[in-house]
């Protein structure tokens, strides 16, 4: 059965703030014959007159059933507040977002489209990429989802350039069922849907097109490259342009969360490029990665872009129009292009995919040797049930416990007895459960100590439950 969803933006194409997500909740879990009522408690509490609304909606929907039905029910409630309605019809969550960003902030007073969209990107790949010996196909699993739709439309703008080969399109298979980025990610194995060749570069987003993963096969043998390598690839190409086109004075940084593997976050310490880590959440990287002139996240899942800030704009665009030395002016004019080439509002698997494969063309890259930048840690993820996920406390972005007071301490023991490890543990947001993550050198021992801490979790809690 599919679910009912909806994803509800900021004007300037972010992601609801906080404040207004309770609001956003208790109108979703109202019944009809009391939604009238809510509304005029909640415009009464926010000061928010219902018979003089003039606002503008953006609605989008993507290719499930359920789609037309819900724009029809929202497009009657708003035309009934005043609304002006745009029916921007199929599209992905990040196309929704950049329309929305755009209508309001890049081009005011006129209605951003999806050609606009297509157009943008493909020309901005185009540019880019540049002339090649031949075209390079690619194949992308769309996990039955929308992005299929949106792959369809963009390969034929870039077919002189890339192949697109679109794999699990929705024609036969049901949604995100045995394929897309949340199953490759967790049974580490290539989608069912196609056939995936040899040291081919492969693909596999998520149902609304906002997460990718890179993965490639060799010696029968299967890769996966997920979104700490797209962070360190995007991260390191940026740092190595910003350095050839002597922009020194622009702050560069890569936004992580405790998830991130820890040897990703070495690399790029030791490339000298500034990591940081926030609590899990996209709102929470996006937010932290808007303090640097540019920015980087990415979740391991392969949600993440990058954000440019209006002061490295500025910067860049000013250096590529006085630059006249060759080696600089070449280097500038390469990364004002590689800030058109991303998405600004959110996370958006096609157009990263479109970054991935030209970085790896103009850095002479194979996916062999960008696997090889850096080896993964071993590591294990556990969910452990427990009674009560609220007396389970943390700080330091969700890496320590401050809460029951010597549970982080017998933590910290246990990982002193393995090589190269850690290990955190944070309460689940939806369930009375935990999540332990343990990393080490091999992974037998991270196996060992993701159970031994799980155990220990379990132990602990219960024992604070029989004292009440």
């Amino acid at each position: 059965k599919q679910r009912y969803q909806r994803r509800v933006l900021e004007a300037q194409g972010e992601m609801l703030l906080a404040q207004w997500e309770q609001y956003a909740t208790q109108l979703a879990n109202t019944d009809s014959a009391s939604l009238v009522e809510v509304l005029q408690e909640l415009s009464r509490e926010l000061e928010v007159c219902l018979t003089s609304c003039r606002g503008k909606l953006i609605v989008g929907r993507d290719t499930r059933d359920s789609g037309p039905d819900m724009v029809t029910a929202l497009t009657d409630a708003a035309k009934n507040l005043q609304c002006k309605v745009h029916n921007i019809g199929i599209c992905t969550t990040p196309q929704l977002h950049w329309i929305v960003k755009q209508t309001n902030i890049s081009k005011p007073n006129t209605m951003a489209t999806m050609a606009d969209y297509y157009k943008t990107f493909s020309q901005s790949f185009m540019h880019l990429y540049g002339k090649s010996d031949g075209v390079h196909s690619i194949k992308v699993d769309c996990a039955n989802g929308v992005g299929a739709e949106a792959l369809r439309t963009l390969a034929p703008l870039i077919a002189d350039h890339i192949n697109i080969v679109i794999c699990n399109d929705g024609t036969t298979g049901k949604l995100n069922e045995n394929c897309g980025a949340d199953f490759v990610k967790l049974m580490q194995n290539a989608p069912q849907g196609g056939e995936y060749l040899e040291k081919e570069h492969c693909y596999t987003i998520d149902g609304d097109a906002d997460r990718s993963l890179f993965f490639y096969f060799q010696d029968h043998t299967f890769h996966m490259l997920d979104g700490d390598k797209i962070a360190t690839l995007f991260a390191e190409f940026i740092s190595d342009l910003m350095q050839e086109a002597e922009l020194f004075n622009l702050s560069l940084g890569v936004v992580q969360t405790a998830y991130a593997n820890g040897s990703s976050t070495a690399y790029l310490q030791a490339k000298n490029i500034p990591v940081v880590c926030v609590p899990t959440g996209v709102k929470h990287l996006h937010k932290r990665a808007e303090q640097f002139d540019v920015g980087v996240y990415f979740e391991a899942n392969g949600h993440g872009t990058v954000l440019f800030s209006d002061n490295a704009m500025e910067r860049i665009n000013r250096r590529a129009g006085c630059e006249t030395r060759k080696a600089q002016k070449s280097a500038i004019n390469r990364l004002l292009a590689f800030t058109k080439l991303i998405n600004p509002a959110v996370g958006d698997a096609i157009t990263n995919i479109l970054a991935i494969e030209t970085i790896l063309k103009l850095c002479k890259l194979t996916p062999q040797s960008w696997g090889n930048k850096y080896h993964d840690l071993p590591y294990r993820q556990l969910k452990i049930s427990i009674r009560d996920r609220d007396i389970i406390k943390t700080t330091d972005a969700e890496r320590k416990i401050s809460a029951p007071v010597g549970m982080q301490d017998k933590i910290d023991m246990m990982v002193s007895n393995y090589t190269n490890a850690r290990c955190f543990v944070r309460p689940s947001g939806t369930e009375n459960c935990v999540r332990v993550h343990a990393e080490c050198a091999t992974q037998r021992e991270a196996d060992a100590l993701a159970t031994a801490v799980g155990a220990m979790v379990f132990d602990f809690t219960e024992a604070l439950h029989s004292r009440l």
